[in-house]
């Protein structure tokens, strides 16, 4: 009796094959579907895998580009807080340590908390920092 459960295990399989192949007109065209079907699901793939890779590099180029204003001291000229604890006045000055995209950490020349992480779009706020779309313009 066991071997007749198995017997009809694959005999099942083999049902599900020959109904699908009478619908897609026979043997050859079911081959021909399943390759067809095979092909464009691995091109579908190669392709998403490409333009996945494609994102990922220039999001690392991005992130991993120098930082231009490193080390360059800007004045305040413009009071502003950065809703963080950051409270730059007119007048102050403060040297740009790292960035990281759009995070800066700054140095407050004469400050008694630095170093400080903040925006380059609230650096730009209040003094001349450049923004990307500055940048993008020259």
């Amino acid at each position: 009796m066991a071997n007749e459960e198995v017997w009809v295990g694959n005999l099942g399989g083999y049902q599900t094959m020959t109904t699908l192949a009478k619908k897609v007109g026979g043997p050859g065209a079911l081959a021909v579907v399943t390759a067809l079907g095979g092909w464009a699901l691995v091109r579908g793939a190669e392709a998403g895998g490409k333009s996945v890779f494609r994102a990922a590099k220039a999001a690392a180029k991005k992130r991993n580009a120098p930082c231009s204003t490193k080390g360059q001291v800007f004045d305040v000229v413009s009071d502003g807080e950065d809703g963080k604890g950051l409270a730059l006045r007119a007048g102050d000055q403060y040297r740009v340590m790292e960035c990281d995209g759009e995070a800066i950490l700054i140095e407050v020349l004469g400050g008694t908390n630095n170093p400080y992480f903040t925006s380059a779009q609230f650096l730009a706020s209040v003094s001349g920092f450049p923004t990307a779309e500055k940048t993008d313009a020259e």
